[in-house]
């Protein structure tokens, strides 16, 4: 699965999570609250090879951490080897991850399922990720 919402080029954000529900969910609650192209991608292999490809070309990754495969600590890894300065939130119903634990990892936020907008807006904040802000508030 690959959707773009949006034309404009210059931003992009990427979502990776395993249940479509949840993919679409978060992919409406973004489109919404910013001007970049929203992908989704529902296996991490696919956001992988995705990311490899333009590795530079991503402004976020949001993704999921239970997913057939990959968990998302190896896709933040793995992420990471092709672009260091990679921001990526770890979005996760696992009560396992703390945000020092997710920092560790190398994620810029965590972002606990399930949440409200708000939570999505403070972890887009914690990771320095411009929003339409007059939208959240």
């Amino acid at each position: 699965m690959h959707l773009e919402f949006s034309s404009n080029q210059t931003r992009r954000w990427m979502l990776v999570d395993d249940n479509k529900d949840i993919l679409m969910m978060l992919s409406a609650m973004l489109e919404h609250h910013t001007a970049a192209a929203i992908e989704c991608h529902n296996s991490p292999q696919s956001a992988l090879a995705a990311f490899a490809a333009e590795p530079c070309a991503y402004e976020v990754v949001i993704t999921d951490f239970e997913m057939p495969g990959m968990d998302g600590v190896e896709l933040c890894r793995q992420l990471l080897a092709h672009s260091p300065a990679q921001k990526i939130i770890l979005a996760t119903g696992s009560g396992y991850f703390s945000e020092s634990a997710t920092q560790h990892a190398g994620f810029a936020a965590l972002l606990n399922k399930p949440f409200p907008l708000t939570s999505l807006q403070r972890a887009l904040e914690v990771a320095d990720i411009e929003t339409k802000a007059a939208c959240l508030a």
